[in-house]
């Protein structure tokens, strides 16, 4: 290996190092985050979760599309209250989110909130459906 290729390696091995540097949190920022995260994960990996079928959910207020939606993303965590989520039809426990305002809402699940991963695993959704969907899970059923 003739030392200029080595040299440009070696540059091509720091500069991805400094990269990820820049892009990770320290590790002793990174350790309650990660801590939480892989805690959340396991009481996911441990707990059985279930959504509702379709018949036992009012689609009155929700098209089916969006139904189908809650049950593949909303529903794993909101359904349970997995996490500290609040629950489906859990009116009390959506008052004080609720009164943060829809736009807060909205913001919170497109860019993540707490332990809510960003877009709440709905990556095809607009803001629309968001909106949409909270309005669902913060109604009594």
């Amino acid at each position: 290996m003739s030392a200029y290729t080595f040299s440009r390696a070696f540059a091509a091995i720091v500069f991805s190092v400094l990269l990820l540097g820049c892009t990770e949190k320290s590790s002793d920022e990174a350790k309650p985050e990660k801590a939480a995260h892989d805690a959340a994960v396991q009481e996911m990996t441990d707990q059985q979760v279930e959504t509702l079928p379709v018949t036992e959910v009012d689609t009155v207020h929700i098209s089916p599309k969006l139904l189908e939606t809650y049950q593949q993303t909303c529903g794993s965590c909101h359904q349970t209250g997995l996490v500290g989520a609040p629950k489906t039809g859990d009116v009390e426990a959506w008052k004080p989110r609720l009164a943060k305002g829809m736009d807060t809402m909205v913001k919170h699940v497109r860019d993540g909130f707490n332990t809510m991963p960003p877009a709440g695993l709905c990556f095809h959704c607009s803001d629309e459906d968001y909106a949409a969907l909270v309005t669902f899970m913060s109604t009594a059923k």
